[in-house]
């Protein structure tokens, strides 16, 4: 059987390539990375119109700036181009088309079955997005009118004409609300009263005002951290304000809790008839294929204390909310992504050094699966 890699990368978004970036400037170079399906393409099967609202600095990676373009922040193709020249610039090792189909523990090593054949590492990085399966509340179940998770939407097209309910009090649920606007007649039902940020004050992006204040690299256990948790993600942008004000979107600060036929129920007791329902209401932990006693808990959600897991050698990146505010944006991967490196590079220079590790297996992009339905961004 041959030797263990050093470690393995799951997941070749912004976390994985950070990590493996960092790993190559630490100087482990016995890396693998796997990718499900292709570089960038998470962001590809988000909807059409997706504009990131974080900046373009803030939404780069080390070591290469994001390019300038039309807008002052990135739309999802440009994200996933950057995503496509950042591991090409860097060399990373990256193999596209391979899934994990499950990963155990195998003695010292971990055990990641692929189509491909099983890869072997002593340190694994799941990097993969931990909370990717749609969440739709159980009431869905008993609803007779179309539904749609945001998922799966694309356009406005992909709602029936009419009135439709917009579930969820994120930024998901207030761009596609504001979206389908234009073409339907939109009711958001957000769980409680939104929470709006200004995009720009006094002509400066709320992010560096963020930035100066420490308030984005605040860590997470910070007062001013556990407040923000505590009263749950902000709007960023007040469009969905302005059209509730002019009443173009109704927005009701209450959740759903049953629903029937074409009844949906709310906590304050109202009831709303609705023809199509868009759930924006997250995701839920898609773990169910991490098969390590003690990498989970009872709900399938990841064990670690700021990434590193209880289980030696298995690590976690791109969390929410794993070190800082900023954990779960582009921007933030930089320190995280450094701290598991040097947490893998020093756990590896206390090992015995293995005949792989000596002879550097790090794999040229040659490695990639590049097909060409996949261009590059425009710019």
């Amino acid at each position: 059987m041959p030797e263990p890699l050093d470690v393995l990368v799951i997941g070749a978004g912004q976390a994985g390539l950070g990590t493996a970036y960092h790993l190559q400037r630490a100087g482990v170079r016995d890396v693998l990375v796997l990718e499900a399906g292709e570089v960038g393409q998470s962001w590809l099967d988000r909807w059409d119109s997706l504009q990131l609202f974080t900046p373009r600095r803030f939404s780069q990676l080390p070591g290469l700036r994001f390019p300038p373009g039309p807008a002052p922040t990135p739309s999802r193709e440009e994200m996933a181009g950057y995503l496509r020249d950042y591991a090409r610039r860097w060399g990373l090792p990256v193999r596209t088309g391979t899934p994990v189909r499950r990963l155990t523990r195998d003695g010292r090593a971990f055990c990641a079955e692929t189509p491909a054949g099983p890869v072997r590492a002593r340190h694994v990085v799941v990097a993969s997005g931990a909370f990717r399966r749609p969440h739709v509340p159980a009431a869905a179940g008993d609803l007779a009118v179309p539904q749609l998770h945001s998922a799966d939407y694309r356009t406005a097209d992909d709602v029936l004409p009419g009135p439709v309910l917009v579930v969820g009090g994120g930024n998901s649920a207030a761009q596609l609300a504001v979206e389908l606007s234009a073409t339907h007649d939109v009711t958001v039902a957000a769980g409680r009263e939104p929470h709006y940020l200004p995009e720009r004050t006094l002509g400066v992006s709320l992010y560096d005002w963020l930035l100066v204040s420490g308030l984005l690299n605040a860590d997470r256990d910070a007062w001013a951290s556990r407040r923000i948790r505590a009263r749950g993600d902000a709007i960023v942008g007040r469009e969905l304000q302005r059209l509730r004000r002019r009443g173009v979107i109704r927005v009701l600060p209450h959740r759903v809790v049953a629903a029937s036929g074409t009844r949906v129920e709310l906590s304050n007791g109202s009831a709303e008839e609705v023809a199509s329902v868009l759930w924006c209401t997250g995701f839920a932990p898609d773990t169910g294929w991490v098969d390590v006693p003690g990498a989970l808990d009872g709900d399938g959600t990841p064990r670690h204390d700021r990434g590193a897991s209880p289980v030696p050698g298995l690590h976690w990146m791109g969390l929410p909310w794993q070190t800082r505010v900023n954990s779960g944006l582009v921007d933030g991967v930089d320190r995280d992504a450094r701290r598991t490196a040097h947490r893998i590079a020093s756990a590896l220079s206390a090992e015995p050094s293995s005949p792989a590790g000596r002879q550097g297996r790090w794999l040229p992009p040659a490695t990639w699966t590049r097909p060409s339905s996949l261009s590059r961004s425009p710019r």
